[in-house]
Order: structure tokens, then sequence, then C-alpha cells
């Protein structure tokens, strides 16, 4: 039996494939993450333009008290975040930067989401034996379709979620298969976001001894002394335990970390532009 070939008519009147140059891009996607107190929030209000901050069930924007250009929202329920995203689509213009603080927590609410709509306790929401393997099937599809709709907002997005360790059990040491850290979230999730966004972070607190030179040194002290120096780091550049990963164009080196980070500096090792 011969199968028709069913054309569009839309595809029958296109003449030329629309295409485009790579790069170029003057939105992107950002996926920080880290421990509690590292920096993340700190790093994602330094980003351009008016910003929206989701806080879901965080609590966490204190460090960012005095930027004027800046709006909280509080997501307290899978709904509201739902909600949330749809005022966005319709006012795009409103906002630069959105940053979803975080993304362990907004897991949560969709754990709690699923529960709910199957009629299930969703108190104890992610505990053992609370979630069936379809239940978290459910949860994956859930938050990886979002993950994907907020990623293509016309805005840079920021995703924020706090650090997990992964592989570590005595068969995985076994296998020789080494620890790796990544966001806070489900594997299959993580998997999702890590291979969405174009920036992938890790947020670090690294403490060094340093030399300092003496104003007025006491005399016959000498004129130098030890003091420890705290700096908040990100790692960017690639890493045999933590997540990392920058699309750039291929000739650009990586640092293998970037002290006091911030936008401008991050968009300018992107492109290049760091000595």
């Amino acid at each position: 039996m011969k199968i028709k070939k069913r054309v569009s008519p839309a595809a029958a009147e296109m003449q030329e494939l629309p295409v485009r140059k790579p790069g170029g891009r003057k939105r992107r996607s950002w996926a920080l993450y880290g421990r509690s107190g590292t920096g993340k929030t700190t790093l994602a209000g330094t980003f351009p333009g008016r910003k929206l901050l989701l806080d879901v069930k965080d609590v966490g924007d204190d460090s960012l008290t005095g930027t004027d250009d800046l709006d909280v929202h509080d997501v307290g329920s899978w709904e509201d975040f739902e909600m949330t995203y749809w005022w966005l689509k319709r006012n795009p213009d409103r906002y630069r930067t959105l940053i979803v603080d975080t993304m362990s927590q907004l897991q949560q609410l969709a754990i709690r989401k699923v529960l709910e709509d199957k009629g299930k306790d969703s108190e104890k929401a992610g505990e053992w034996g609370s979630m069936s393997q379809k239940d978290w099937g459910t949860v994956s599809s859930l938050m990886k379709a979002w993950i994907i709709n907020l990623r293509d907002l016309p805005m840079d997005v920021v995703f924020i979620a706090q650090d997990r360790t992964f592989n570590v059990s005595e068969e995985d040491a076994a296998e020789g298969l080494d620890p790796e850290v990544g966001p806070g979230l489900s594997p299959s999730i993580a998997k999702c976001l890590n291979a969405a966004v174009h920036v992938l972070a890790n947020t670090f607190i690294r403490r060094r001894v340093v030399t300092v030179k003496l104003k007025n040194p006491p005399k016959g002290k000498p004129p130098k002394k030890e003091v420890e120096k705290i700096e908040f780091c990100l790692r960017v550049g690639p890493n045999p335990v933590y997540a990392t990963k920058v699309r750039k164009p291929k000739q650009i080196q990586l640092p293998s970390v970037v002290v006091d980070p911030t936008y401008e500096k991050l968009v300018a090792i992107i492109k290049g532009d760091v000595k």
C-alpha cells in the first residue's frame, strides 16, 4: 500500500528555511548552586536591569536589602508559581532578570502538587515511603517542563539551588565512580537543569592566608604579618567533581575560579574580554 505524503500549506509555500548565525545571544539562563551563605543570591543581585526574585519558601533575600531595582514575590504554592509565570508571559518587558530562589524548594512544591492531585497526604511530601516511583516520574516531568518554560522567557533567568553530592555509595566507589556535586534536585531534574542552562556554576567560600604589609609596624617587629582572608568564589571551569558548564566560543579559555563574581565579570569571561 502506497502512503500519501502530507505537506502542510505553510510548508508547501515556504521558499527558504529560516536560519541564523550562532551566538550573539542577548539573554542567557544561569544555574547557581552551592551551600547556604556562599553568595548565590548576592551574585544574582548583580544581574542587569530591573529584577524579580521569586522567593520560593526560602526567605533568603536579606543579602539584597537596599537593592532598589529588585522586587520580591513570595511563592507559597505551585498554583502561585504558575500564575507568576503566566503574568511574566503577559508582561515580558516589566523585568530584565528573573531569579528563582530556590529550585530545591520549587521541587518540594511540585511534590506537594503531585501528591495532592492524587489525593495523597502532602504533609509528608518527599519523605521516605511517601512517594512511589510513578509519583517521582510525574514530579520529574512537571519540573522538566517548567524549567524549559522559565528558561525560554525573554529575560535573563537565574536558577538558584542548594548543592547535593551524588555517587557516594560503597557500590559506586567499588566501581571507580568519583563523587559528583551538583544542584540539590532529584537526579533526573538536575540533569535537565544542567543541560538547559547556558551557565552552570558552583558558589563556595575559600579561606586563604595572605601576607600584608603593615603601615606602622611596632618597633622591633617585622613589617609584615600573615592574616586569613575570606573570598567568595565561583567555580566555572571544567572540574572532575563539581558540575560546571559555560556555553562560549571554543577558543575562549575559562578560569577555574572567579573571585568576588558579578554578572559583568561572567559576561566578560564568556566574551573572552578578560586578560
